[in-house]
């Protein structure tokens, strides 16, 4: 493999271990850890194995073909880290972070990848647009970068997916399931392909992912995880709310 892959490359890979609804970007790539892509690879891992086939009730060849993608994209990420933690990309070089809240100022020659991670460094400039609560902690320099990058993966891996509800209220079957998913684009939506191929309507569609949002988990609930006490939170979604009232452009 090149030692440089390009930004597309590493999108790509990243729509196979994360998932196609996550918000892949060259933000998202510059404070991309190895931990984070062990533990999608581990997650994903678990559930198209081959060696499962029988516990998934899905055809071995079929997973198989899926480990094989899903490890191939996994080796490209790792393939991509450096020993000090940033991703190498043959364009878009990556801009170093800025110093923590409350650390000391830095050196002249500072580390640019403290922790591999990432806070917000433009202190009392939360963008004038309306936030979801994690990009308001993140902005509001409460979270780091890959605090919510952790939790939006692991918030949407806990959600069902679309296929499944699908299946479940009767649109699909699972062979049906199996060879959506075999077929469909590389990263393409689930949704998209089923839609383009008349397995069911848009309106179908809207339907599924609106109660899959509604079987999502929220954000507070790994927050809390995180150590954010039940006091604070409720205190933070009150100026998130406050925020959003005031934002002058959505």
């Amino acid at each position: 493999m090149n030692q440089y892959s390009s930004a597309s490359e590493l999108f790509d890979a990243c729509g196979v271990l994360f998932g196609p609804e996550v918000a892949v970007s060259i933000e998202f790539l510059k404070y991309l850890q190895p931990s984070g892509i062990k533990d999608a690879y581990r997650c994903q891992a678990f559930k198209t194995h081959p060696d499962r086939a029988a516990a998934l009730g899905q055809d071995e060849e079929f997973l198989n073909e899926r480990f094989k993608t899903l490890t191939q994209a996994y080796e490209r990420l790792i393939g991509a880290i450096k020993g000090d933690g940033r991703v190498l990309m043959q364009q878009s070089k990556p801009r170093p972070p800025q110093r923590r809240p409350g650390d000391r100022k830095p050196t002249q020659n500072p580390d640019p990848y403290p922790g591999n991670d990432h806070f917000y460094s433009d202190k009392g400039a939360v963008p004038k647009r309306k936030l979801l609560i994690g990009q308001y902690l993140y902005y509001s320099r409460y979270i780091s970068w890959n605090t919510l990058v952790d939790i939006i993966v692991r918030q949407r891996r806990d959600r069902p997916p679309i296929g499944q509800i699908a299946v479940n209220w009767g649109l699909i079957d699972s062979g049906q399931l199996q060879y959506i998913l075999a077929h469909r684009k590389f990263s393409e939506k689930f949704g998209e392909y089923a839609v383009r191929n008349e397995y069911f309507t848009k309106r179908n569609l809207l339907a599924l992912l609106y109660e899959q949002k509604k079987l999502q988990r929220p954000i507070g609930h790994y927050l809390l995880k995180y150590g954010f006490r039940p006091d604070v939170l409720e205190r933070l979604v009150r100026k998130q709310k406050h925020h959003n009232r005031n934002a002058t452009f959505k």
